[in-house]
């Protein structure tokens, strides 16, 4: 198990060695955990597999979101003009909806919008910025073929796919597969082995 782990460290190092090996030390340490959860989202995208609806038509892109106060900044630079499964990957951000909740009737219509936009990407990041409206978010997504990731202690009780976690300063993940059963996702053998946790 620490094995496999670790040849897929070395390959989330690979595709982000650029970045990494010229971070200063001005980098915080969160700016570099978050490096490697954009590097480990990327990956994620290799081992899940969505119904075919979801991956019909090859001109589509797969889409990673991210919903909230984004951590990553420029974590996805290495990723751009890169492919899995043969398609392009974009990255789409989308704003707090804690933030939007707050400007009531007037943020309502844009809310509505941004959830249905969320609902067709592949994979949604749920920034810890949006704790207070975790199940809510994710609920809303509900029998969708989304992959739903977070960083948040709460993530998966709440009905979240995937969680990172930190465990001696090094980004590990855990996966409830129920969920992702749920969501009619299929997540390979080779990622389900690799988690800290999976909950069935």
């Amino acid at each position: 198990m620490r094995y496999r782990y670790c040849i897929f460290v070395v390959l989330v190092a690979v595709l982000f060695a650029g970045p990494i090996a010229s971070q200063t030390r001005a980098d915080t340490a969160p700016s570099r955990e978050y490096k490697v959860m954009a590097a480990f989202l990327f990956n994620f995208l290799k081992f899940v597999d969505w119904p075919n609806g979801k991956a019909a038509d090859p001109n589509q892109p797969i889409t990673i979101g991210i919903v909230g106060k984004d951590p990553f900044a420029k974590a996805f630079e290495p990723v751009k003009n890169k492919k899995v499964k043969g398609k392009r990957v974009v990255v789409k951000r989308f704003k707090s909806v804690v933030e939007l909740k707050k400007l009531g009737e007037k943020g309502k219509d844009e809310l509505n919008k941004q959830t249905e936009a969320t609902k067709k990407c592949h994979l949604l990041f749920v920034c810890s910025s949006e704790k207070e409206v975790l199940k809510e978010t994710i609920t809303a997504l509900k029998d969708r073929p989304v992959l739903t990731v977070g960083d948040t202690k709460q993530f998966l009780k709440s009905g979240g796919i995937i969680n990172f976690v930190m465990e001696k300063q090094k980004v590990r993940f855990e996966i409830s597969d129920a969920a992702a059963k749920r969501s009619k996702l299929q997540v390979r053998s080779q990622l389900l082995r690799l988690a800290r946790k999976v909950v069935k």
